[in-house]
């Protein structure tokens, strides 16, 4: 609770601030929710916003660590995605780093499914669902669906070169205007630390075996951990 209430007095401080500021073309997360209005034109409340941060940065400590475990495990079974991720480095181009860590998420999203209650009814498949229905999207069936990818079961980043797939075929952070908050925080996060380790360090799996996924509480993981033996590069 102490620990609560002074990141509680941290946040509250930085609002007040922000507030006396001008956010005039400010793209940060904490000025969109200062800027953000309800369907009524109603700004959020210090506590809404509070609960927002908070949910960013502590629900998405785990299933960002977590999506990097998996970038690691499957990049580094391929080493001509190796190849190509520290070339790109060497030119500043930082496309094919993104492009292999979308192509993780699709094939082990940490999340395997996202739920939404309608509050309409809404036709799926031919088939009429009430309001106070939860439907369930199924993630990780979705990212291997033959019909949406080609090879699905293939570790392919090129296939997020060659153009984006369509909206709803790669929902690893869910979809629509209930979309995870943090999700561009996330791959900026990601980006990063690949980057630094592949700048810093040559790194190889541990193990031969490709890793088990074990579930979590809610997330999907890698059963060992996606271990490596990393050296300093010279």
């Amino acid at each position: 609770m102490r620990c609560t209430a002074a990141v509680d007095r941290a946040l509250y401080e930085e609002m007040a601030r922000r507030r006396e500021e001008s956010r005039t073309d400010q793209d940060d997360v904490l000025s969109l929710l200062l800027d953000a209005h309800d369907e009524s034109g109603e700004p959020m409340t210090d506590k809404e916003i509070r609960d927002q941060l908070l949910t960013m940065l502590v629900a998405g400590h785990e299933t960002t660590a977590t999506a990097l475990a998996w970038a690691f495990e499957r990049m580094l079974r391929y080493p001509r995605v190796v190849e190509r991720l520290r070339a790109g480095l060497e030119e500043g181009d930082s496309r094919y780093v993104d492009a292999a860590i979308k192509e993780s998420l699709r094939l082990r999203p940490v999340v395997p499914i996202t739920a939404r209650k309608l509050s309409a009814p809404l036709v799926v498949g031919g088939r009429r669902y009430a309001p106070g229905t939860v439907l369930m999207p199924c993630i990780f069936l979705l990212h291997r669906n033959p019909e949406v990818y080609e090879k699905p079961d293939e570790f392919r980043p090129e296939r997020f070169l060659d153009g984006q797939p369509a909206t709803y075929a790669w929902i690893p952070f869910g979809g629509g205007v209930r979309r995870c908050l943090g999700a561009s925080f996330a791959l900026l996060e990601m980006r990063i630390v690949i980057e630094a380790v592949l700048r810093n360090l040559d790194v190889r799996p541990a193990e031969r075996r490709d890793e088990r996924i074990v579930r979590r509480a809610f997330t999907l993981s890698p059963k060992r951990g996606a271990r490596v033996v990393a050296n300093r590069r010279v």
